[in-house]
């Protein structure tokens, strides 16, 4: 009678879906996808969350590198994957904003993938060299619109954060940004290296990149596109305390998955970076490589990736880099 009463127990929980046939995920390693080179702010921010995750769950999560195409190659890898949720990627404002701003033949689409979590933020702060006379952005502004064709400014690409966040602020100034002086480097590191050498005059990089350099006294910064000001920098201003509250380019981090990929999977995983949001080691951890943890879930994550895009089309068009 006993065994009676369990098989029709164990029938009646798979008609109404209280037994769980499917194995507890993670029960393999995980792979997080980076389309960029070690050492990035995505692959910085892929790290922390694949350890907190390692520790969690008690599998293997790693971070694979697939650096090609200004992020393309690893992002289209991902898309074509399984949706198991054993291979993800590290979103960012690059490969899921920009990019699409600046190019019409991205040959992906923003909405054919699975957003999964919102982990960082990597805000801009505007810099110039550490004794330059230059103390504020309007120092700045005043500077450039009085000898547009001598003020030189570095980007650290054509059409990545230094490049929007630069022309977003000379705009705001009302700088007419076609007759000035941009030098174009391969990354962040070498923009700030010429700007703390003397051979340009300004940037705006993210602060993963800067910080070191504030701190070390090679560069100075003039204000932090934040609402707030960043801890470990409390005497630089916001933008809107600098004057300039409309300024709004900042670098983010964050998981999404491929199309189709399970919604247990993916609550999973944004429950996770919720939980790893709010741990004080987590925040830590973040703070030590100049990062700002700022946890939004799937659906609001996808919102934000929507309005990134809309703030950087009109932008693109502007500078004349729209293809």
């Amino acid at each position: 009678m006993k065994l009676i009463l369990l098989v029709a127990l164990l029938i009646a929980g798979v008609a109404t879906g209280t037994v769980d046939a499917q194995p507890q995920y993670p029960t393999k390693p995980v792979e997080i996808v980076v389309g960029f080179a070690p050492g990035g702010g995505a692959d910085v921010a892929a790290r922390l969350t694949a350890a907190y995750a390692s520790k969690k769950w008690g599998q293997p999560v790693s971070v694979v590198n697939m650096p090609g195409a200004s992020g393309i190659t690893g992002t289209l890898h991902v898309l074509r994957a399984r949706p198991d949720g054993y291979t993800l990627f590290f979103d960012n404002h690059a490969v899921s904003a920009m990019l699409f701003a600046v190019q019409s033949d991205v040959p992906y689409k923003m909405e054919g993938k699975t957003t999964i979590a919102l982990v960082t933020l990597d805000p801009v702060i505007y810099t110039v060299k550490h004794d330059s006379p230059w103390k504020s952005l309007g120092d700045v502004a005043a500077a450039a619109k009085a000898s547009p064709k001598a003020f030189r400014y570095a980007l650290g690409g054509i059409a990545g954060v230094a490049s929007f966040s630069v022309s977003q602020f000379l705009y705001a100034a009302g700088v007419p940004v076609p007759e000035t002086n941009r030098v174009v480097f391969t990354g962040g590191a070498p923009a700030l290296t010429a700007l703390a050498g003397g051979h340009v005059d300004f940037a705006g990089q993210q602060w993963s990149e800067s910080g070191g350099l504030i701190l070390g006294r090679k560069i100075r910064g003039l204000a932090v596109v934040h609402p707030t000001r960043l801890p470990g920098l409390p005497d630089i201003p916001t933008a809107k305390e600098a004057g300039f509250p409309d300024l709004d380019v900042v670098g983010w981090q964050g998981l999404s998955g491929p199309p189709g990929l399970p919604a247990a999977i993916v609550q999973k995983w944004a429950a996770l970076v919720e939980e790893a949001s709010k741990d004080p080691a987590f925040l830590e951890q973040a703070l030590k490589v100049n990062k700002v943890i700022a946890y939004k879930g799937p659906e609001a994550f996808w919102r934000f990736q929507e309005a990134e895009l809309k703030k950087y089309l009109p932008l693109a068009g502007k500078m004349g880099i729209r293809k």
